[in-house]
Order: C-alpha cells, then sequence, then structure tokens
C-alpha cells in the first residue's frame, strides 16, 4: 500500500518587528508630542443604574451597526429599551434590524447636528427616568463634528447634567480607521468611558489578532487613549457567510440563535449548524465585552 507523502514542516512566524517603522498620519498630527507608552489593562468604571448616551464612532462597515444591534438585543433581555437613534445623513441601516430607530427627517448635515443636540437635551432631561441612548454616528461622524465645533466641552457638559457619554470606537486593522479617534481626542470630546472595540472579522483569518492589529494599536493615537483610561475589548468574528443571512432576512441575533421570525414576517430559519455559530458568536461577545457590560443602557 502507498504511503502518503510526508509533507516539509517549515516552521515561521507571521510577528514582524515594527520597531523604527514610520508612522502614519491619520488625518491629524499625534495627539501629543511624544505618545506615553500603552498603559496596563484597566478596570472599567461601574456605569450600572445610570442614564448613558452610546457615541458608535469608526468608519463605514467597521462594525457599528453590529455593536448597536448586539448592544441593543442585550438591552432588551435585560428589560432595558434605551432610544436607538442613526444620525448619520446618509447610511440609517440600523432601522432594517430595530424597531422605532429615531432618525432626523433630512440628510443634510447641519440639521443632523442640530437633531443630535436635541436628541442628547431629550435624553438629559429624561435622566430621572434612566432613559439611555444608543447612536449610530455612520462613516463620517459630520454630525457630531458640527455638534463639538459649537459644544467643545460635550462630554463634561453630559456628565455634569447626570448622563455619562460613551464613546464606542469600533476599528479594523487599517491605520486610517484611527483617523476620528485622533480627530476626536484633539477636540477635546474624551469621555471617561470610552472602549476601543477591534473588529476581528476584519482581519485576515489566517493571521493573529494582535498581529493583524499591531500598526493599529502602537499608534500614537490609539496608545494615548489607552494611557487616558480607554477600555480594549475585542468584537468577535463571525462566520461571513452567516451574517451576510442574517443582512439579508434582516434577523437579529437572538432570533436567529432561537430560530424565531420577526414579529409580521415568517422567515425560514438557519440551518442547525449556522444556528450553533450565531450561538457561540453570542457566548463570545459575552466574555469579550464583560469590562464593559455596566456600560449597556
Amino acid at each position: 500500500m502507498a504511503t502518503k507523502p510526508k509533507a516539509n514542516v517549515v516552521q515561521f512566524t507571521t510577528r514582524r518587528s515594527l520597531e523604527g517603522e514610520e508612522e502614519r498620519q491619520v488625518g491629524l498630527p499625534p495627539v501629543s508630542g511624544s505618545a506615553p507608552p500603552a498603559a496596563p489593562a484597566v478596570t472599567a468604571i461601574d456605569l450600572s443604574g445610570k442614564p448613558k448616551v452610546w457615541f458608535a464612532i469608526g468608519p463605514g462597515r467597521s462594525g457599528k451597526t453590529t455593536m448597536l444591534r448586539w448592544a441593543s438585543e442585550i438591552s432588551a433581555n435585560r428589560g432595558s429599551y434605551p432610544i436607538t437613534a442613526a444620525a448619520d445623513p446618509q447610511n440609517r441601516s440600523l432601522k432594517n434590524y430595530i424597531e422605532n430607530v429615531a432618525e432626523p427627517p433630512t440628510n443634510d448635515a447641519a440639521a443632523t447636528a442640530r437633531w443630535l443636540e436635541a436628541l442628547l437635551r431629550h435624553v438629559m432631561n429624561e435622566k430621572a427616568a434612566v432613559r439611555s441612548a444608543l447612536v449610530d454616528l455612520g462613516g463620517g461622524d459630520t454630525s457630531l463634528q458640527k455638534l463639538l465645533a459649537t459644544l467643545p466641552t460635550l462630554a463634561s457638559d453630559m456628565a455634569s447634567a447626570g448622563v455619562t457619554p460613551v464613546a464606542v470606537y469600533a476599528l479594523g486593522p487599517r491605520v486610517d480607521d484611527l483617523a476620528s479617534l485622533a480627530s476626536f481626542e484633539v477636540l477635546g470630546f474624551r469621555p471617561e468611558a470610552t472602549v476601543l472595540v477591534r473588529n476581528e472579522g476584519l482581519a485576515d483569518a489566517m493571521i493573529d489578532r494582535e498581529d493583524a492589529f499591531a500598526r493599529v494599536t502602537r499608534h500614537s493615537a490609539y496608545r494615548a487613549a489607552v494611557a487616558r483610561g480607554a477600555v480594549e475589548v475585542w468584537m468577535p468574528r463571525l462566520d461571513a457567510t452567516v451574517a451576510q443571512e442574517l443582512e439579508a432576512k434582516r434577523l437579529g441575533f437572538t432570533q436567529a440563535r432561537d430560530a424565531i421570525s420577526p414579529d409580521g414576517r415568517k422567515i425560514v430559519p438557519l440551518g442547525p449548524f449556522d444556528r450553533a455559530r450565531v450561538r457561540a458568536w453570542l457566548d463570545a461577545m459575552n466574555t469579550e465585552m464583560a469590562p464593559i457590560l455596566s456600560w449597556l443602557p
């Protein structure tokens, strides 16, 4: 009987030293003249029972909508129903997955910024009811930029009024994905509750996740945010085919896992293996997001 050929064993590593590698600019100079060294992992502040507003920030298709869908579902499972808003002047895909999404009546960027300000005032006025909000700012983040131009102390003003701003930065492995983080930090938007969400699904699956995000996590803008207390988490990879099916069917993660059709629609449920993949992803999300679970509405 013929024996199977033995493959040559080649030892290699994907880790490359980045020492001395020139840091790419991300639209602004580094946050400070010399970035502080990366700080050790921090313990997230406890926001249990407090009204808060999530600002989901990042480039298009970085995971912002996925993060907000997950947060909304976890909150609903806990009996909390935050205001969910799509403040992107153009793309408002959040309403495909969540009912009663608030959105501005126009696509004009200046009008959207005014609408966002009105929304924040509403949450601050209703804080006695512990009414929180999840805000999808879209890929351009223009509404928040315009608001900060006239309200540079927005984060501290909200905190003083008893509502905690939560900056949620969705990041891929590209250095350019740090542009919003660098911009808003320089503009003074530095909430004490800041989370850096590294989306594994945007990285090469064949490369260790720390290696894939090495240039991002070594950048001065990223290190400065961590040094001031930003929390680092990972968004686990969800099978791409499953993610596409959920998008096509407009299914929530819990609905997909439990083979539940949305109200008023009859949907062919996912197969047992794909439901298992969604279940595993939800379990992994709960594990990875454990440091910020008290930040959920």
